[in-house]
């Protein structure tokens, strides 16, 4: 069981590290700041992207204010499981048993924030958004992750 979860960390890592690459975007030029991320966040980008209301964005705010509390505390917990890993292995001490201890309940705290995003996601979904504005939430979903399939692609045959 042990060796799962210090997989499934590890797995877990390559995948953030794939949508990091995904976004960055470099074959545009748009670098680390993706397509207008700087300019009102993730919300703005969203909200561009499927011509949302003010009023809707403002759903989307206080659906956010609401879930907060929430993420903030299972993002503790991960910095959290950050340091008691580095502390593991300060000094190139290797202890596996506490390593894999920590592992997991990184992983899982990462599935309880997985499933806190899908929760939002969901949330906006069926409350804020019209039907014309939910085929285009399908269709930005859609090319996101064929942007992280294409970098997983890159990255293969950059590793051959």
């Amino acid at each position: 069981m042990g060796r799962k979860a210090l997989w499934t960390v590890v797995g877990l890592a390559v995948v953030a590290l794939a949508v990091a690459v995904a976004r960055a975007d470099f074959r545009r030029g748009h670098g680390w700041c993706g397509n207008g991320w700087h300019r009102g966040g993730p919300l703005g980008y969203v909200a561009r992207e499927l011509k949302l209301s003010d009023a809707q964005v403002s759903q989307v705010r206080s659906i956010w204010m609401e879930e907060r509390p929430t993420v903030t505390a299972l993002l503790k917990d991960m910095i959290s499981g950050a340091h008691q890993l580095a502390d593991a292995t300060t000094g190139g001490k290797f202890d596996e048993d506490k390593l894999q201890a920590t592992a997991a309940a990184e992983g899982n705290t990462f599935a309880k924030l997985l499933i806190e995003k899908e929760r939002f996601i969901s949330r906006v979904y069926t409350t804020v958004l019209n039907e014309q504005q939910r085929q285009s939430a399908d269709r930005l979903q859609q090319r996101w992750l064929d942007r992280m399939d294409h970098a997983i692609t890159r990255l293969e045959k950059q590793s051959r």
